[in-house]
């Protein structure tokens, strides 16, 4: 009878370490490639960095060629008027600039993944961004220009821009590479009743569980063996984050955005999975200090 029982929790636990590991990964995904967290990730973008890799690259085909020679038109006009490549450096990575970026591929992701639709940025709303903070950057990157040159300045980086932000994703286009049963399918995967139903299997295994070794709280080795293992798998899952996101980016022409994105991405796996470490390492030495108790008692 002893053996049965421990088959059946053997068998439970296998499915609860599943279960739970699917969940900690579900969540972390929808979490992640939320607008909020996806704007968050690209605030932190090295701009300056990224773009004179995308210079410095000898592989230029296609959309990243497209990209270089847009930022290399910036900086030419720039410099053919006077106007000092730090003002550009100011604009390209500020803050404003890289927030509205974060919001375009974080709608796009949060449709994606979360089903959550929102209005699509266009290089219409950029020009506005632009006019409403191009004072601001001037003074900020200490350059002293004059206003028929700003004037050349923000037509020229308007049409630069513009070829940037009309190709970037939108639902738009996410809606022409998916078909409507691929997407809701996605959005299903990722949906709030699929972590529920995990969230409930869960609960009713750990609960067979406790009842099946709950003689010398066995059942406490089994459930801190458990969220040990998963927590352990979530931290080795956080080490291959970077392939994910690059070929999940790829796909896009987003790949300038890898080294932020993943990084953030993989940072929050790893903290769920130091979590249930840590939570597995607290039950596992209750039950190691209950036990010896017990046995001392006898």
């Amino acid at each position: 009878m002893n053996i049965f029982k421990t088959i059946i929790a053997l068998f439970l636990s296998i499915l609860t370490i599943f279960a739970l590991y699917v969940l900690f990964v579900l969540g972390n995904i929808s979490s992640f490639f939320s607008v909020h967290n996806i704007e968050r990730a690209t605030s932190n973008i090295d701009t300056i960095h990224e773009i004179e890799k995308i210079q410095n690259s000898t592989a230029t085909a296609g959309k990243k060629a497209e990209i270089a020679d847009i930022i290399d038109t910036a900086y030419n006009e720039a410099e053919s008027h006077g106007i000092s490549k730090e003002l550009v450096d100011e604009i390209f990575n500020s803050n404003e600039v890289k927030t509205f970026l974060g919001k375009v591929v974080g709608s796009m992701a949060d449709y994606i993944v979360n089903g959550n639709e929102s209005k699509s940025l266009t290089s219409e709303d950029f020009n506005k961004l632009l006019d409403d903070n191009i004072d601001k950057w001037i003074k900020d990157s200490n350059t002293d220009i004059s206003d028929s040159k700003k004037e050349v300045l923000v037509i020229r980086i308007k049409n630069a821009s513009a070829g940037i932000i009309n190709n970037l994703p939108n639902t738009e286009t996410v809606n022409k590479s998916f078909d409507e049963q691929t997407l809701n399918q996605i959005q299903f995967v990722f949906s709030k009743e699929v972590k529920t139903a995990l969230v409930v299997l869960i609960a009713i295994s750990m609960l067979i569980i406790f009842f099946l070794k709950k003689k010398e709280n066995k059942w406490l080795a089994y459930i801190g063996g458990i969220i040990l293992i998963t927590g352990l798998f979530t931290v080795a899952t956080s080490f291959v984050v970077n392939d994910i996101v690059s070929l999940a980016l790829t796909s896009y022409n987003l790949t300038f955005m890898v080294n932020a994105f993943s990084s953030a991405f993989s940072h929050q796996i790893l903290i769920t999975g130091i979590i249930s470490i840590i939570v597995a390492v607290i039950i596992l030495t209750s039950y190691t200090l209950l036990n010896r108790k017990y046995k001392n008692a006898q």
